[in-house]
């Protein structure tokens, strides 16, 4: 008998300004339910609710899909393939209400993904829901725990707690922990939830002190990694769990990106993993609208790059990976999610469906967060493949043209204060602890001359580019010697 386990569930729309993700056609939409008049069509080969069968085929042990389908009334119901090329028609069958069907995956081996198209046969047809199953041929236990670092953001993060709550209580092998780097919520101990208090040493020290707990508590095989101002699509985590119970033995220590959508233009991607090149990122997928199913199977097909990686705002990463690699670069924010990824040394592995709604980041810019940006990023040059100090001085006065073009002159005098603590290496960087660099960050003078700080920023440039070597070596010997186990880590959040 064939034994055949659900994937994730066809999803109904959050808002209507994301409907285009999951619904489109003709039709009229009601909290549990969708209305279809008599010749009028709804379409799910769409973001949320295709089936991805080429990532599938790729990724799993997958040999047969199924998809039920809760109907009420008469369709004419099209599975069909996409690719990039074109559309087409796999099977189509007429039913009354609700429908199972079998297929092997050799069905649609030709495609990209799989979709389905719903068009009522008679007056108020309705789709009540439905789910895709799958049979494979090996399976392995996985436990996803779900770590999400926070700093006073009570008004993004609790809601966000609510919705995960109804996930974790249906699916015992999930579990959320909260690092908590404000203090402000009450430190809790559950199965489903933890919450603990750390000192606010930023992104890298929240993300550190989760990835320290998890693998400590010997309770997950997974992490993901999670900003706690998005937008969850609970399915996303569902289809994530699914596959990482049946991912190919080659595939089982990459890191598994989620998609950055925007907040403002909810249908349009803003990245799908990137590249770093040396000078800035280069978002793959940035600008598509997941909203035109044309788009759908080009963003299925992101090119392997030297350089890639997945941002944090949602990054699963499994616990074995972690011991082998050791832990995040202590810098507070910026870049720390790019190097992790380098370090790892793998391709990552990227969905249609996975994916999650975050603000612009070019709305949370100050000096202090330019200073973290210029400093860190000029640091993982040193860890990334093909750059030197030839890279770093045309950054540098880059950098410099385009703020002089700007008239930004306060992110002038950060980029001379980012050098100058650049050249002091790790042990000047973490000499202070992360929270008081923060806080005398916010209160830099930005008052010296701006030519000056020109002269300053060049002086300090050519001294790096002097010791580039041995910075260099400094570098990596302190991510080798320091970072390959918890002591650093432990001792610098005192723990």
């Amino acid at each position: 008998m064939m034994n055949l386990e659900k994937l994730y569930d066809i999803s109904f729309p959050l808002s209507e300004d994301k409907e285009s993700l999951y619904f489109q056609g003709q039709y009229e939409k009601f909290e549990d339910k969708v209305v279809i008049r008599r010749g009028d069509v709804l379409e799910l080969g769409t973001y949320f609710n295709s089936f991805s069968i080429g990532k599938w085929i790729n990724y799993t042990s997958i040999n047969k899909i199924k998809v039920i389908l809760k109907l009420k009334g008469t369709f004419l119901v099209d599975f069909y393939g996409m690719n990039l090329q074109d559309e087409q028609e796999v099977l189509r069958i007429n039913c009354e209400n609700s429908i199972e069907r079998v297929f092997k995956v050799l069905d649609f081996n030709d495609f990209t993904l799989v979709g389905i198209r719903l068009t009522a046969m008679s007056d108020d047809a309705e789709f009540l829901g439905g789910s895709y199953y799958g049979s494979f041929d090996t399976n392995r236990e996985v436990k996803l725990g779900i770590t999400i670092c926070t700093f006073k953001r009570e008004k993004y993060l609790l809601p966000n707690l609510d919705r995960l709550k109804t996930l974790t209580e249906r699916n015992p092998n999930i579990n959320v922990m909260v690092v908590d780097n404000g203090r402000t919520l009450k430190e809790t101990q559950s199965d489903e939830l933890q919450i603990i208090h750390n000192p606010n040493f930023g992104g890298s020290g929240g993300f550190t002190r989760g990835l320290i707990e998890q693998v400590n508590q010997s309770k997950n095989s997974h992490v993901i990694l999670m900003d706690d101002d998005i937008i969850i699509e609970l399915s996303a985590i569902e289809r994530l769990y699914s596959m990482l119970k049946h991912l190919k033995s080659e595939h089982q220590t990459k890191f598994f990106a989620g998609a950055m959508l925007r907040l403002d233009e909810a249908t349009v991607q803003h990245e799908n993993t990137a590249i770093w090149n040396g000078m800035i990122a280069r978002s793959f997928g940035k600008g598509l609208n997941l909203g035109d199913r044309k788009n759908l199977c080009k963003n299925e097909k992101i090119p392997e790059n030297v350089n890639r990686y997945a941002g944090w705002w949602f990054c699963c990463i499994p616990i074995d990976s972690i011991k082998k690699i050791g832990y995040p670069l202590p810098i507070f924010i910026k870049g720390d999610d790019v190097e992790y990824s380098i370090r790892n040394q793998q391709s990552i592995l990227t969905v249609n469906g996975i994916g999650v709604w975050h603000e612009a980041f070019g709305k949370k810019e100050n000096p202090a967060i330019k200073y973290f940006s210029d400093r860190n990023m000029f640091l993982v040059n040193h860890f990334a493949f093909g750059f030197g100090r030839l890279t770093f001085m045309i950054t540098t006065l880059l950098k410099i043209v385009k703020r002089l073009v700007n008239r930004d002159w306060d992110n002038i005098r950060m980029l001379e204060f980012a050098i100058r603590d650049l050249n002091e290496g790790f042990s000047g960087m973490t000499s202070v602890a992360l929270d008081k660099k923060f806080e005398s960050l916010k209160k830099y003078p930005l008052d010296k001359n701006i030519i000056m700080a020109i002269f300053s920023i060049i002086k300090l440039a050519i001294a790096h580019c002097v010791d580039y070597d041995t910075l260099d070596v400094e570098y990596k010997n302190f991510r080798s010697n320091n970072l390959a186990d918890q002591i650093f880590w432990r001792q610098y959040l005192n723990i």
